[in-house]
């Protein structure tokens, strides 16, 4: 399964986006909840909250959440449905832009109800857009780079790149583009708002394509992209001299053609990055960053979301391992009442909808036990309240 993008809205809660699912974390990344979306190839992604995300990828298609990715809607985009959506952004709850194929720029002001289309008189394509504040803000593509600075009423060009992949601003002044051209490959630096910029040192044994670029501050930033064995380069890399060196954060170069295609950081310094095969990196420290497994090493049961409910809620639970799973509501009283399910299931991170309008359940509180018998006959269960309202 390829990763597409990651985002940590603070240091325990974080969504990787996939081409056709979405992962959720509330404990700092040590299990993940995973959903199915909507949109079979994702291009971009956006969250403004741990219940409210955007997803955005082919055919036009963009879909809000706002239960937390248990169920997504489809917006009306107006966008041709041969064209592509590649890059999302909100700077709040309606406030919102959209970019894509053909130098396609979308706007909206009402949360993705409607959408308006922005002329760019661009024909590149359009890969990542970033905003600051309501006025300030940068949509790059191709050889194709606009900003600006009253909301998006005007946009300049900035004629700088060769293809611009990523766009990762501190403030209103000092920014970075990931830009790549086969194995010609910088990183650009402004400290005026993009009006002009600076090519940092290429990265010799770097990324043979770069994807995304993350700054947490001035001099320290990181760059990921795809891998080639033979070459002896890495996916992923760190420079904490503004980019005038770079060091590889894999301690050997990643698997042959692994794709890194994204990258970021919680507020307390740990860094995410994801890609191809399922892959999430985790920076374990200053000089290098380790492999997180897709599977999770513990038994896990989540409360279930929304909570109380009507008629319909999602409960997701992680397994460590392969094996039997039933999962079973019970009344206060301890009396089993409802199997929700039944089945052997792969090890990995589950989620399930359920529909709770059978007829003789009341408005209550009821319990959900989760028991696990995986491939070594080991039982493991769990104990959750939930509280149906009708």
């Amino acid at each position: 399964m390829r990763f597409v993008k990651v985002q940590f809205l603070d240091d325990l809660n974080g969504w990787i986006a996939a081409e056709s699912k979405v992962l959720k974390t509330t404990d700092g990344g040590n299990t993940w909840s995973e959903f199915n979306s909507n949109i079979n190839d994702t291009r971009g992604f956006y969250a403004i909250s741990t219940t409210t995300a955007w997803i955005c990828g082919t055919s036009g298609k963009i879909s809000k959440t706002t239960d937390g990715g248990a169920t997504w809607v489809a917006q009306t985009t107006g966008a041709p449905n041969l064209s592509s959506i590649d890059a999302i952004f909100f700077h709040d709850q309606n406030n919102g832009w959209a970019a894509g194929t053909d130098g396609l720029l979308l706007k909206t002001t009402s949360g993705g109800t409607t959408w308006q289309t922005v002329p760019t008189n661009v024909t590149s394509d359009l890969e990542s857009i970033k905003f600051y504040d309501s006025n300030t803000g940068w949509v790059g593509g191709g050889s194709r780079f606009l900003r600006t600075t009253d909301g998006g009423t005007t946009w300049t060009q900035v004629t700088h790149f060769a293809e611009v992949r990523d766009i990762h601003f501190l403030d209103a002044n000092t920014g970075f583009v990931s830009d790549t051209w086969g194995q010609d490959n910088l990183v650009h630096k402004t400290t005026n708002g993009g009006v002009t910029w600076q090519a940092t040192t290429t990265i010799s044994t770097g990324p043979y394509y770069f994807h995304g670029v993350y700054f947490t501050d001035i001099n320290t930033g990181y760059v990921v992209g795809r891998t080639m064995f033979f070459l002896g380069n890495h996916g992923l890399y760190k420079t904490t001299d503004g980019g005038v060196t770079w060091t590889a954060q894999t301690a050997n170069p990643a698997p042959m053609f692994e794709n890194f295609r994204s990258v970021t950081f919680t507020p307390n310094g740990t860094g995410w990055a994801v890609g191809d095969k399922s892959a999430i990196y985790k920076l374990a420290s200053t000089t290098s960053a380790s492999e997180e497994s897709g599977t999770p090493t513990d038994f896990v049961l989540n409360q279930n979301y929304p909570n109380p409910f009507n008629p319909s809620t999602t409960i997701s639970f992680s397994l460590p391992k392969e094996g039997e799973v039933e999962l079973v509501v019970y009344n206060i009283q301890g009396e089993k009442i409802l199997t929700l399910l039944s089945d052997h299931l792969e090890a990995g991170a589950h989620s399930r909808n359920f529909d709770f309008t059978s007829p003789g359940l009341s408005s209550g509180v009821y319990l959900f036990k989760l028991n696990h018998t995986d491939s070594d006959n080991k039982l493991s269960s769990a104990t959750r309240k939930l509280t149906l309202l009708k």
